[in-house]
Order: structure tokens, then sequence, then C-alpha cells
């Protein structure tokens, strides 16, 4: 005799089990066995995720046993989707109040997407838009370093955030706020730091934006993933170096961009030579692979960016907004002409 299949159960020990029951759980209206990180979930929580109220819970509890049994079920079974889950709403009222999502991603760790998202931020600050940045690396989060905030976000009614503003006006979200030292390390599962950065997009008042930046850890797994499914960005933009070792795993990057039907707006080469003072450049790291990264996605190359030791120091220091550089502003530019925006 089959088990019973309770509410307690995680949905992909279910399915796994059970693969004639993930029509079911679509055809209720939960696409989650087809996410990475929502299949981790129990069915209680898959439920509550997406709003079903207890009696159509109950109802699924019915239709999965009765799937499992080669009973007739009370929904048409649905094939589950591949690719993105139900986008989250904002809890801070109706309406879309951010005109654009961005994503800045590379798979690749050190090529620089928190620098080339915090100053992409800074320049379009610069020119007016209302911009915030969401530090979607929960476990290794830099952001309120580099921009010196060391302030707590505000707790607002209905638990709902308030997001911490920078010197320049730019508001932003990072897990390093919530920590009593900045040190201190967040030792968490793959599901918690996925709820997390739900967390930070929905349940934090951002107010009116033009863009949110999200700063997205390396790999391709729950962050990238609840990033593309949940929060479904208008746009990502890749990061990468000219080592081939770096452009080799940016590559499985675009690829998962590509499954999960996303959108790639543009190509960042960082660190793609060094400058001297009377104007030497140097490729440190090999010859640019931007020309490469483009014929692959069908995006623009956006930048090529140098390695430069004030931004560093800038960084550190927690001033990154007093950068000047001619390089990002041409970032901005192009990232606008990209997006037909126009002020």
């Amino acid at each position: 005799m089959a088990e019973l299949i309770t509410a307690d159960m995680v949905i992909h020990d279910v399915v796994t089990k059970h693969p004639e029951t993930v029509k079911v759980f679509h055809g209720h209206g939960l696409p989650c066995t087809a996410c990475a990180v929502g299949s981790r979930e129990s069915i209680a929580g898959g439920a509550r995720t997406h709003r079903l109220p207890p009696e159509k819970l109950d109802l699924l509890l019915k239709d999965l046993n009765a799937a499992i049994k080669g009973e007739p079920v009370s929904v048409a079974p649905k094939k589950a989707p591949v690719g993105r889950g139900i986008p989250l709403t904002m809890a801070s009222g109706s309406g879309r109040k951010i005109k654009h999502v961005i994503a800045v991603m590379s798979g690749k760790g050190g090529v620089g997407k928190s620098l080339v998202t915090g100053l992409l931020a800074v320049s379009l600050r610069r020119q007016g838009y209302r911009v915030g940045v969401l530090d979607a690396d929960i476990t290794g989060p830099s952001m309120a370093r580099m921009f010196g905030l060391s302030a707590k976000p505000t707790m607002l009614p209905d638990n709902r955030i308030r997001p911490v503003e920078s010197r320049g006006g730019i508001k932003v979200i990072s897990m390093n706020m919530f920590l009593g030292e900045e040190s201190d390390p967040v030792i968490w599962r793959g599901p918690m730091v996925a709820k997390a950065i739900q967390q930070f997009y929905s349940d934090v008042e951002w107010d009116q934006l033009d863009f949110l930046l999200v700063d997205l850890p390396p790999g391709t797994s729950d962050a990238p993933l609840t990033v593309m499914q949940a929060v479904v960005p208008d746009g990502v933009v890749i990061v990468s170096s000219p080592q081939l070792l770096a452009t080799m795993v940016v590559k499985k990057c675009i690829n998962m961009v590509r499954h999960l039907k996303g959108t790639i707006i543009g190509v960042v080469e960082n660190m793609a030579y060094f400058e001297t003072p009377s104007g030497e450049r140097y490729e440190i790291f090999g010859p640019s692979q931007g020309a490469e990264l483009v014929a692959i996605t069908g995006a623009p190359l956006l930048a090529q960016l140098p390695i430069d030791p004030q931004v560093a120091a800038l960084c550190d220091a927690g001033r990154v907004e007093e950068y000047e550089s001619s390089a990002y502003q041409l970032l901005a530019e192009n990232f606008l002409n990209t997006l037909k925006i126009k002020r």
C-alpha cells in the first residue's frame, strides 16, 4: 500500500518518488517542481507561497494521493513548466514601483560583479535616476562596506523594511546590515538564502525606483535561481574578465540565463587592462574575450573596464561614490542606450 502523502512532506521528495504527481501540483497552481529552490519546500510551504487557502491544500493532498493510486483527480493534470516561476509581488502597495530590475551575474567569483553593480548604480544616480541596490550575495555581502553604510535598516509596520540610503541617495539592502559584526558568518543552507533574497525584494519598502540593481553571488544555483524565477529581472548584465578560465565559467551563467528564458542586455569585461600614468596599456589577464562573449550572447559589449588601484582603495574606505571614471560613465551610457532609455 502506498504511503499517504501529507502536507509536511517535501515537494522534491514526493515528485522523486511519484513522478505522476508533477502534473497534479501544476494543475493546482504550484509550479514548485520546476524550481530547484521551491521544490525543497514542504507541500504546505509551497501552498503558502502560492497563496492556496486551507481548503485548496486539502484538495491538493486528496488529488496527490489519488494520483499515486491511479485514481481520478479533480483538476486537469498539466505539465510542469521549465523556467520562470511565479514572480513575487511587492508588499508595499499596489502596482509596480520599480521600473527596471536588472541582475548583475557572472557565474565566476572574483571578476568584479559587486564593483560593476556599485559603480553602475553610482553612474546612474549621477544622471538623476532613482536607484536601489539589492545585495543578493547573502553569505558574502559587500555592498554595505563599499558604500560606507553602518546603519541598520528600519523596521516598518507589517514587518516591512526600509533600506539604508547612501550619501549619494542610493537605496541599499545587504545582509551585513543585519549582523552584529560585519565579519559574522552567515551559515545557511540554500532554501534560507533563497528566502532572504525573496524578502529583500518583496518585503523592502523600495518606494519609486527607476532601477533596482541586483548583485548576485558566483555560481548557478540557489541565489541566481531565486532571482531569475521569483524576482524575474527585466534584464541581465553579464560580467567577465579576459582570463580564459573566467570566460569558460561565465559561459555556464549565460546558458543558465537562456535556459530560464532570461534576457541578456549586455556584457561587461572587467579588469580588461591596466593603464600607466604615461598612457601605456597592459593586458594583465590576457587579450580581450569580449568579442567571443558578444557572439555567444548576441548582446552588446557595454564596456571594457580597467584595473584601477584608486577604486579599490575607495571601496575599502566605503567611499565608492567619490570615484570618477570615464569608463564607468561610458558603461552607464551604453547601458541606457541598450535599454533605449532617454531622460
